[in-house]
């Protein structure tokens, strides 16, 4: 069924999953690092929203057309209170009645859109910013209330006045280009640890070929850089031992203010692991971290590959290794599979490539960290192959594989930010089968980026499922079955 006024929609999709992923981000924007919302406000940031969400319903509410047990009901479902229909009453003539809304708007949107445009508001990487989501349930949500008993012209006008009202007011801030299509898909974002494309919002530059390099749009402090790596789905091990790494640079900084000796150490770093563990978002946050420490002056993080180091003629290799180099100068330069510079056979170009790293290593030491990163037997047999690679490599930071719940975790924010829910079969499938390839998988498991191809593969099952049918609602479209997540053995 699909219901169409002046900009809004009617939804079937469960809206009571919609409603607590909202009271989740609210908890999440409250008690976060730098969260916007006070300390010392009278109620919870969860709780503020479920009164702004009572208060649209009440706005909304037609005695005319009302059923009002059915109603009621709605709003201790899904709200999470208890209510009488008598007490909902004298609510919606003392809160809502004359409400204007040219200078209302919802306590929570508001804090809702300072997380999204505040420098941490990369989040997953996938998709929706947390405000055009809330006002997206709270459009379904309206439509779904207003719908017992029969939606009155009424109704329509209102809910469409309220929902013109919060969308002309993110309007306003610059959270748009999270929405789907509005940028590239890539790094759980600000993600949360499973990226392996560039940040949205970054810039992405391709000189020399085969070379990626990410400039930060603006300058985070160091706290909320800081937050924002410990926002990252699991990684326990790598936040304490960067941590660790960060307060050495903290202390060097302070004793050489004071004149006081200070021992030398690298900042070169092996991130060694199996793929999709978050290296690549891990190192970019690091640069701009060490930006902020005074290592660097400009913070922005060039990744390359072999192929972008690497020419099939002598003296080609030293040159392209040099331009990229180059490139990175004042941040980070991040080698992805570096050990593919030195296991090659019946050439010697890649060492050329190590040889030139070195000695730009040795000559640029001030301004120009160099993280490498691969799987740990092979980044391990790397470093060892050359007394340079040792001498300067000599901090590994391992990348655990992800746990069943962490995996979990990324699926959910995938199926969130891309608009789609399971029903309770699915649910419990995709709990089973991101368990078992946890603990029963190869050598050399994707990670985050199994579960994004897993992901990708059920949106393809029920796109499969769902274009047969006969009728089809937006509920069709956003829900995942039991056969959409089932993978063939």
């Amino acid at each position: 069924m699909t219901f169409q006024r002046t900009g809004i929609s009617m939804i079937t999709k469960n809206i009571r999953q919609m409603i607590n992923y909202c009271f989740s981000y609210a908890d999440n924007v409250q008690y976060k690092a730098s969260s916007p919302y006070p300390v010392d406000a009278r109620v919870t940031l969860k709780n503020q929203l479920k009164d702004d969400m009572l208060v649209f319903l009440g706005y909304i509410f037609d005695e005319n057309s009302a059923d009002l047990s059915a109603q009621v009901r709605f709003l201790n479902d899904n709200l999470q209170i208890v209510i009488t229909e008598y007490n909902f009453r004298r609510f919606v003539n003392d809160r809502c009645r004359g409400l204007d809304l040219s200078s209302y708007v919802p306590r929570s949107l508001q804090y809702f859109v300072m997380d999204d445009t505040s420098p941490m508001n990369r989040r997953t990487g996938y998709g929706t910013s947390i405000s055009k989501y809330l006002v997206n349930t709270f459009n379904d949500m309206g439509c779904n209330f207003i719908a017992y008993g029969g939606i009155s012209d009424w109704e329509a006008n209102k809910l469409s006045d309220y929902i013109n009202m919060m969308n002309n007011y993110i309007g306003g801030f610059d959270v748009y280009k999270n929405t789907p299509g509005g940028g590239k898909l890539g790094g759980m974002a600000g993600s949360q640890g499973y990226s392996d494309g560039p940040v949205r919002g970054e810039e992405e530059n391709e000189s020399p070929a085969n070379v990626r390099i990410q400039m930060p749009p603006k300058q985070e402090t160091l706290d909320q850089l800081l937050a924002e790596l410990d926002s990252l789905i699991g990684l326990d091990t790598v936040k304490k031992n960067l941590t660790n790494l960060i307060n050495l640079v903290k202390i060097k900084g302070m004793r050489e203010k004071l004149g006081l000796k200070t021992p030398s150490m690298s900042l070169h770093l092996v991130f060694s692991g199996n793929p999709g563990t978050g290296k690549t978002t891990v190192a970019r946050l690091l640069a701009k971290i060490y930006h902020q420490l005074g290592v660097v002056s400009k913070g922005q993080m060039v990744e390359v590959d072999r192929a972008g180091l690497v020419e099939g003629y002598v003296g080609q290799t030293a040159q392209k290794t040099a331009q990229v180099c180059d490139e990175a100068m004042g941040g980070v330069l991040f080698i992805d599979e570096a050990y593919t510079l030195t296991n090659a056979e019946g050439e010697d170009f890649g060492q050329e490539a190590v040889d030139t790293l070195l000695k730009r290593m040795e000559d640029n030491r001030q301004d120009l960290i160099v993280i490498v990163a691969g799987y740990t037997d092979e980044m391990k047999t790397f470093v060892e192959s050359n007394p340079g690679l040792k001498s300067r490599f000599n901090k590994f930071i391992e990348f655990p594989d992800y746990s069943g719940d962490e995996l979990i975790k990324i699926f959910d924010l995938m199926c969130v930010s891309q608009d789609y829910v399971m029903d309770k079969d699915a649910e419990n499938c995709v709990h089973e089968h991101l368990n078992k390839i946890a603990v029963d998988h190869g050598e050399h498991f994707a990670n985050a980026r199994e579960v994004r191809n897993y992901f990708e593969r059920c949106v393809e099952r029920q796109a499969t499922r769902v274009v047969t049918e006969t009728n089809i609602d937006a509920n069709s479209l956003t829900t995942f079955k039991l056969p959409d997540v089932q993978e063939d053995i």
